[in-house]
Protein backbone atom coordinates (compact mmCIF):
# COMPACT_ATOMS: atom_id res chain seq x y z
CA UNK A 1 0.00 0.00 0.00
CA UNK A 2 2.99 2.28 0.67
CA UNK A 3 4.39 1.58 -2.60
CA UNK A 4 1.28 2.46 -4.23
CA UNK A 5 0.84 5.86 -2.57
CA UNK A 6 4.37 6.72 -2.89
CA UNK A 7 3.63 5.55 -6.66
CA UNK A 8 0.74 8.32 -6.75
CA UNK A 9 2.94 11.32 -5.59
CA UNK A 10 5.76 10.77 -7.85
CA UNK A 11 2.84 10.56 -11.12
CA UNK A 12 1.40 13.93 -9.18
CA UNK A 13 4.90 15.43 -9.23
CA UNK A 14 5.56 14.39 -12.29
CA UNK A 15 2.41 15.64 -14.09
CA UNK A 16 2.56 19.43 -12.09
CA UNK A 17 5.60 19.42 -14.08
CA UNK A 18 4.11 19.03 -17.30
CA UNK A 19 2.08 21.26 -19.41
CA UNK A 20 3.50 24.49 -17.97
CA UNK A 21 2.39 27.60 -19.32
CA UNK A 22 4.94 29.28 -18.23
CA UNK A 23 5.43 30.39 -22.03
CA UNK A 24 2.24 32.36 -21.98
CA UNK A 25 1.60 36.31 -21.14
CA UNK A 26 -1.72 37.07 -20.28
CA UNK A 27 -2.59 40.29 -19.81
CA UNK A 28 -5.91 42.45 -18.86
CA UNK A 29 -5.76 45.53 -22.04
CA UNK A 30 -9.20 46.77 -21.05
CA UNK A 31 -11.80 45.68 -18.14
CA UNK A 32 -15.33 46.05 -18.29
CA UNK A 33 -17.74 48.48 -16.24
CA UNK A 34 -20.81 48.52 -14.47
CA UNK A 35 -23.98 50.04 -15.43
CA UNK A 36 -26.92 48.42 -14.68
CA UNK A 37 -28.70 46.70 -17.47
CA UNK A 38 -25.19 47.58 -20.10
CA UNK A 39 -22.55 45.50 -21.39
CA UNK A 40 -18.61 46.24 -21.37
CA UNK A 41 -15.99 45.25 -23.83
CA UNK A 42 -13.44 42.78 -21.72
CA UNK A 43 -10.12 42.54 -23.98
CA UNK A 44 -7.39 40.59 -23.17
CA UNK A 45 -4.00 40.39 -24.87
CA UNK A 46 -2.00 37.20 -25.14
CA UNK A 47 1.82 35.89 -26.07
CA UNK A 48 3.54 33.30 -26.19
CA UNK A 49 7.27 33.69 -25.89
CA UNK A 50 7.23 36.68 -26.31
CA UNK A 51 4.96 37.12 -29.33
CA UNK A 52 1.82 37.60 -30.13
CA UNK A 53 -0.29 34.06 -30.08
CA UNK A 54 -2.92 34.00 -32.19
CA UNK A 55 -5.72 31.35 -33.08
CA UNK A 56 -6.01 30.62 -29.50
CA UNK A 57 -9.58 28.79 -27.74
CA UNK A 58 -10.16 30.21 -24.48
CA UNK A 59 -13.07 31.26 -22.13
CA UNK A 60 -12.78 33.04 -18.82
CA UNK A 61 -15.30 32.33 -15.90
CA UNK A 62 -15.35 35.61 -14.01
CA UNK A 63 -16.45 35.35 -10.02
CA UNK A 64 -17.06 38.41 -7.71
CA UNK A 65 -14.16 38.25 -5.26
CA UNK A 66 -15.88 39.37 -2.23
CA UNK A 67 -19.58 38.47 -2.80
CA UNK A 68 -21.04 35.75 -4.30
CA UNK A 69 -22.89 36.74 -7.83
CA UNK A 70 -22.06 33.31 -9.71
CA UNK A 71 -19.95 32.34 -12.16
CA UNK A 72 -20.07 34.61 -15.50
CA UNK A 73 -18.81 32.28 -18.76
CA UNK A 74 -17.24 34.34 -21.88
CA UNK A 75 -15.68 32.88 -24.81
CA UNK A 76 -13.15 35.59 -26.55
CA UNK A 77 -12.80 36.43 -30.53
CA UNK A 78 -9.24 36.23 -31.65
CA UNK A 79 -9.35 40.24 -32.87
CA UNK A 80 -5.16 39.52 -34.48
CA UNK A 81 -1.92 40.44 -33.41
CA UNK A 82 -2.60 38.26 -29.71
CA UNK A 83 -5.91 40.62 -28.99
CA UNK A 84 -9.21 38.48 -28.01
CA UNK A 85 -12.78 40.34 -26.66
CA UNK A 86 -15.59 39.53 -25.84
CA UNK A 87 -18.12 41.19 -23.81
CA UNK A 88 -20.35 41.36 -20.27
CA UNK A 89 -22.89 42.51 -18.56
CA UNK A 90 -21.76 42.82 -14.79
CA UNK A 91 -24.20 42.74 -11.60
CA UNK A 92 -21.82 45.31 -9.74
CA UNK A 93 -18.94 47.04 -9.62
CA UNK A 94 -16.17 46.24 -7.42
CA UNK A 95 -13.16 43.65 -7.24
CA UNK A 96 -13.16 40.56 -9.90
CA UNK A 97 -11.33 37.33 -11.00
CA UNK A 98 -11.14 36.15 -14.35
CA UNK A 99 -10.25 32.53 -14.46
CA UNK A 100 -9.37 31.74 -17.56
CA UNK A 101 -8.82 28.19 -19.47
CA UNK A 102 -7.33 27.13 -22.80
CA UNK A 103 -6.14 25.36 -24.65
CA UNK A 104 -2.95 25.78 -27.38
CA UNK A 105 -0.67 23.28 -29.31
CA UNK A 106 -2.62 20.06 -27.96
CA UNK A 107 -2.44 21.43 -24.14
CA UNK A 108 -4.00 23.43 -21.43
CA UNK A 109 -3.21 26.74 -20.35
CA UNK A 110 -4.59 28.51 -17.30
CA UNK A 111 -4.86 31.90 -15.58
CA UNK A 112 -5.91 34.30 -13.39
CA UNK A 113 -6.06 37.86 -13.55
CA UNK A 114 -8.14 40.01 -10.87
CA UNK A 115 -9.71 43.56 -12.07
CA UNK A 116 -11.73 46.49 -10.46
CA UNK A 117 -14.94 47.25 -12.68
CA UNK A 118 -15.28 50.53 -12.29
CA UNK A 119 -19.02 52.00 -12.24
CA UNK A 120 -20.20 53.94 -15.21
Amino acid sequence: MKKLIAGFMLLMIILAGCGSDSDFEVSLKEAPKYKTGESFPVVIEISQNGEPASGLEFTAYLEMAKMDHGTIELNFEDKGNGIYESSVELPMAGEWIANIEGEADGSGFEHVITFEAEKE
